[in-house]
This record gives structure tokens, C-alpha cells and sequence, in this order.
């Protein structure tokens, strides 16, 4: 491993809705716009939702027949403003990344900006990590744009 640290990974997209809807959004209908069948541990027939919409409330994937996938733990939540989270999909939760979502208002739109942080943790593939993700983070804003336009 090299002495230089991953920097951490910044993407931002400007949604048609209020600070408070596009957080609500965000949180409280994840399960209708995340793309399960391109990112998600068991595919498109199963469901993601935050278990408790709160600081200690998990992101939780489920599908029938199968153990709950954990992705990550609420560490702040401050509706209309910003949500953080452990992030680790797929993972025990002993390889923990963080995801931080900041939602600002922008002349009646609002600016959602996610950094994703803590590549370290993937030790020599911090760089794979974080390009993937460089990746997948615009199809998964994407989509969430896709449904705030909808609400």
C-alpha cells in the first residue's frame, strides 16, 4: 500500500424540488428508485428502505428466502439539510466506507452533493474501489433525479 491516501469521491446533481422533498425522497423512498438490478446484493426482485428513519436506522436490502443485507448505518440525519452513512453493501460491516449526502437550496432547486469517503479501508484496491463507485454513484443519482421529477 502506498503512503498517498484515495481522495474521496464528490458527485453532485440539481434536483427540481425543495430541500425537504428531496431529502424525503432520498430517505423515505429509496426502495422506489434505487436500481436494485444493477446495484444491489440479490437483484431486481429484491427491496431496499431505511429500517428507522433516524441516526442508528440501517439501509437494509431484503428478499424472500434470504438473509436482510445490511449496506450501512445512519451516523447523521438532519432532514431537509444532510444524511451520513456507513456504507458496506454486500459486506460484514468490518470493511466500512462513509457516504454523506448534503441537500442546499439553489434558487428554488436543490443541490444534492454525495462524497463518498474512506477508501482505505479496501487496502491495495482503494483505487478500484473508488473508481468503481466513480461509476456507479451517477446511475444511482441518476435515478433518484428520475423520481424526485415523479414526486
Amino acid at each position: 500500500m502506498t503512503d498517498t491516501a484515495v481522495p474521496s469521491l464528490r458527485r453532485e446533481i440539481l434536483v427540481d424540488a425543495d430541500p425537504a422533498l428531496a431529502f424525503a425522497v432520498f430517505t423515505e423512498q429509496i426502495g422506489r428508485w434505487w436500481p436494485l438490478g444493477e446495484h444491489s446484493v440479490y437483484g431486481a426482485e429484491s427491496s431496499v428502505g431505511f429500517d428507522r428513519l433516524e441516526v442508528g436506522g440501517r439501509i437494509v436490502e431484503s428478499k424472500a428466502g434470504a438473509e436482510d443485507a445490511v449496506w450501512g448505518t445512519v451516523t447523521t440525519w438532519e432532514p431537509g439539510r444532510s444524511l451520513a452513512f456507513t456504507w458496506h453493501p454486500g459486506d460484514t460491516g468490518e470493511r466500512v466506507s462513509q457516504v454523506a449526502v448534503s441537500f442546499a437550496d439553489e434558487d428554488g432547486k436543490t443541490l444534492v452533493t454525495l462524497e463518498h469517503s474512506g477508501w482505505e479501508v479496501f487496502g491495495e484496491l482503494a483505487a478500484q474501489a473508488r473508481d468503481d463507485y466513480g461509476h456507479g454513484w451517477p446511475l444511482v443519482l441518476g435515478a433518484y433525479a428520475e423520481r424526485v421529477a415523479a414526486a
